[in-house]
């Protein structure tokens, strides 16, 4: 999973996602409408990008600044108490993770101008390359990021099937893909066959391919990436990280 190659073409324009509806809703609401769309944003991404976030703290020189879980809630704090540091991303056709990483090293780089530590962390001043500088933090990155998303779609695909009253298909799904269960034990307790579990199975993976799709849409990867993303995400966190 890379963050080259980005335009601000590539963003889904004729799709308005829910991120890019509340961002707007800063700008263009009313008060009230703003306040919620404040306090919607700041619970959807503390959520999906405390982990990854801290993650790379961690797996970075920028730990010897503080705790990697204080640091990273403390940027998503500031940045998300009025939000104004999303107001570009739409525009920026960048995918959110890589403008949250970068806004996450300027907040770092502040940190170390007040504790007086500038000249020791002098290459903060060059995102781009001290990301590529640190190759395992961006890793342990995108291998949280991912995990966050595959939950995401894990529960969006979950409550679609349950919805269209296909709960048996999901469950088959998640006891043989997520638990790890043979299909004869699943087939036995729920009195079908082996066949149809396997069939259970496959239609359940296609929601959740699609589901990965649309929150990878959502996230603001470009269009063109979105197979060779999930595809990614898939085999980071059920095969562990790509060699």
């Amino acid at each position: 999973m890379t963050s080259a190659g980005y335009s601000p073409t590539d963003f889904p324009s004729t799709h308005r996602t829910w991120l890019v509806t509340q961002i707007a809703e800063l700008q263009e609401g009313s008060d009230s409408i703003r306040t919620q769309a404040i306090a919607s944003l700041r619970a959807h991404l503390l959520e999906r990008y405390a982990s990854p976030l801290s993650a790379y703290v961690q797996n970075s020189s920028i730990k010897r600044l503080g705790e990697p879980d204080e640091i990273a809630h403390d940027y998503l704090v500031r940045m998300l108490d009025d939000c104004s540091g999303l107001h570009n991303w739409p525009g920026s056709g960048r995918p959110l993770r890589r403008w949250l990483l970068t806004g996450m090293i300027f907040h770092a780089r502040g940190i170390a101008r007040d504790k007086g530590r500038l000249r020791e962390f002098s290459s903060l001043d060059a995102v781009d390359s001290y990301i590529a500088s640190e190759p395992s933090a961006e890793q342990a990155f995108e291998r949280a990021w991912a995990r966050e998303m595959l939950e995401a779609a894990f529960a969006r695909a979950a409550g679609s099937m349950q919805r269209s009253g296909r709960d048996q298909q999901w469950e088959i799904f998640r006891r043989h893909v997520l638990d790890g269960q043979p299909y004869a034990p699943i087939a036995a307790d729920l009195q079908i066959n082996v066949q149809q579990c396997a069939d259970a199975t496959r239609a359940a993976s296609q929601e959740v391919r699609s589901a990965i799709r649309a929150v990878l849409i959502d996230e603001g990867v470009a269009e063109r990436n979105i197979s060779s993303e999930a595809d990614a995400i898939l085999r980071s966190v059920l095969h562990g990280p790509t060699r």
